[in-house]
């Protein structure tokens, strides 16, 4: 009769083999994100560690066998951890992760062929792994301000499996130089029972990660304006209203600037279509270099766009909208081999004075907006009623 054991294997090999082929595919489907290939290969080079595991007998000698499980072990982590690293752009080295990866290899076979010792030997590598799944865990749980539900299922996921191979290293190197039977079935016990349910349940929460990042990928799309890669109307509102919020607690100033392009029509008259788009585009662009990262910018259709600020004095605040008026003259677009010179006018209304809404703000700045249109263009006007 077979090992309750050999079943658990068996279970984990097709398991990684399916987790491979899902990474796979949906590193062809999601714009062939190289984490997504990592992910992939992780698994692979585990069900590779299992497929070892289960054909142990085949091999010659044992200490063949376990360089190879080591060594599978220690890739199958060292490839998730860059995985997350890619995901989540932090700049950890490869290097580095190779590094450690050489390390616990070097060491393992010192303590196999060279200097013998049975504790050294089976748990230099899981420490390896531990030290590995640590960073993965802290790299994902930092990714930014405020995690998702699936990165902090996905960052306590790996810290567990983290302490589970810590507890089976501990009770390895308890052994000392030689083999204790009582030990090794410990050992056994921990590495075919907590270990596997760790395993899958890590890999169910990098699943539904990357399922939350299409979701919010879909979300950001709708809301998002395609030609100039601004909030488009329904994304300004929905985020504005948070971001007001957030400059009352921070005691900014803020200032909603409402703005167009001045004779668009004539610039699509003259231009044709392309050229107006070119002007949209590169408008845009030179607008977002000149704000801050956390300034709010929609295109609210056609040639109109808000943006959202806020400073450290009504003052500062007031000065964005006349530099940014400075900069559009100033700076013709290109449009082939020719150059079009743009203004654009600006309506600007204070968000301290009272308690407005989105809406009331952009209808107040709507209106010091046509002032400035009624007044020649290539103005800035602010609305003195919202003081």
């Amino acid at each position: 009769m077979e090992s309750p054991f050999t079943y658990i294997l068996i279970t984990l090999f097709f398991s990684s083999i399916l987790l491979s082929i899902i990474f796979f595919m949906t590193w062809q489907t999601m714009g062939k994100q190289k984490y997504a290939l990592m992910f992939s290969l992780s698994f692979l080079a585990s069900t590779v560690l299992w497929a070892n595991s289960l054909f142990k007998t085949l091999f010659l000698s044992h200490s063949l066998y376990w360089m190879i499980g080591c060594s599978v072990s220690m890739l199958s982590v060292i490839l998730g951890t860059w995985g997350h690293c890619l995901r989540t752009n932090t700049k950890l080295h490869p290097a580095l992760l190779l590094g450690l990866g050489i390390i616990g290899m070097a060491l393992t076979y010192f303590f196999t062929f060279i200097s013998p010792h049975i504790g050294l030997q089976m748990s230099l590598y899981l420490y390896i792994d531990v030290v590995l799944l640590l960073i993965t865990s802290v790299v994902i749980i930092k990714h930014r301000k405020k995690s998702r539900p699936a990165e902090v299922g996905a960052s306590i996921m790996h810290f567990v499996f983290a302490g589970c191979l810590f507890i089976a290293a501990s009770i390895a190197l308890s052994q000392g130089k030689t083999v204790d039977t009582e030990i090794v079935k410990l050992y056994g016990i921990v590495n075919f029972t907590a270990l596997p349910a760790a395993y899958v349940g890590m890999s169910v929460f990098v699943i539904y990660m990357l399922a939350s990042d299409l979701a919010e990928e879909m979300k950001q799309l709708a809301m998002t304006d395609l030609l100039t890669n601004c909030l488009n109307r329904r994304g300004f509102y929905i985020h504005a209203k948070q971001h007001m919020l957030d400059l009352k607690k921070l005691g900014q100033h803020g200032c909603l600037i409402y703005w167009d392009i001045d004779k668009f029509k004539a610039i699509n008259d003259q231009y044709g279509h392309a050229g107006g788009d070119e002007v949209l585009i590169s408008i845009s662009h030179l607008i977002k270099q000149h704000v801050k990262k956390d300034d709010l910018i929609g295109r609210m259709g056609g040639e109109e766009f808000v943006i959202l600020i806020g400073r450290s004095s009504y003052e500062e605040a007031q000065n964005v909208a006349e530099r940014l008026r400075t900069v559009i003259n100033d700076t013709p677009i290109q449009f082939g081999e020719q150059h079009i010179n743009v203004t654009a006018s600006f309506g600007v209304v204070e968000l301290d004075a009272q308690d407005i809404t989105v809406e009331q703000a952009i209808d107040l700045a709507d209106n010091a907006l046509y002032k400035a249109k009624s007044g020649g263009r290539n103005k800035v006007v602010f609305n003195l009623n919202s003081k």
